[in-house]
């Protein structure tokens, strides 16, 4: 009797263990200083100039409208197409910050710019700018048309703070302004739970076998 209790429930750890193993996904968008977050678990953007604070601006027009729970964003709320601000040329600076339990974490993001973008995690670029004809917005990827979808790899998170930091390319005057969604996952904290599984059931099989034979 004492082995088939073990059994049981060994077995059935195994199995509520593995259930409980699923991955932790975060959300990460782009939002304003004094903006609603919308689900997003990073913070807002801040510019690196002086005020630091930043705006949702605009909902497409010349612009792709929003790639997904985030906003186009900028350090000055005219900076949409037709706003009537004009931003110089030059490099406008914003981070975003999100904290991580582990650095086993993956995922991505789609990126949109106004006039294009470098992209980089906890410093190190994981998209450079693109550079070529610029019409509304650069035309190669990033641009302000086309969201690209930025890989964030996996050996570049950190347990504590992680930054991303995106550096947007004014290059043709006019509207100036960045958008960004996605989101991350860690790995399972328990490996292989299918093979888990299948041991824990198997477990729990050879219990009731035992049961069985005991009863006969």
């Amino acid at each position: 009797m004492k082995l088939y209790s073990k059994l049981s429930a060994l077995g059935a750890v195994l199995i509520f263990t593995t259930a409980l193993a699923s991955a932790d996904t975060i959300q990460l968008g782009s939002y304003g200083t004094n903006d609603s977050p919308n689900g997003n678990q990073n913070s807002a953007l801040v510019f690196s100039g002086s005020p630091s604070t930043t705006y949702n601006i605009g909902t497409g027009g010349a612009w792709t409208a929003p790639v997904g729970n985030s906003s186009w964003v900028a350090q000055n709320v005219g900076d949409c197409p037709g706003c009537g601000n004009i931003e110089p040329n030059g490099t406008y600076t914003f981070t975003s910050t999100f904290t991580l339990a582990s650095s086993n974490y993956s995922g991505s993001i789609s990126v949109m710019a106004d006039d294009t973008t470098d992209v980089f995690l906890n410093g190190n670029l994981v998209q450079a700018f693109a550079t070529g004809p610029n019409s509304t917005c650069q035309t190669a990827q990033p641009n302000c048309v086309t969201p690209l979808l930025v890989t964030l790899p996996a050996g570049d998170f950190l347990t504590g703070v992680n930054t991303l930091t995106f550096d947007v390319h004014q290059t043709n005057l006019v509207a100036e302004g960045l958008d960004f969604s996605g989101s991350i996952s860690s790995a399972s904290s328990v490996p292989e739970p299918n093979s888990l599984i299948l041991l824990g059931t198997g477990l729990l099989g050879t219990a009731g076998a035992l049961m069985r034979k005991m009863r006969s």
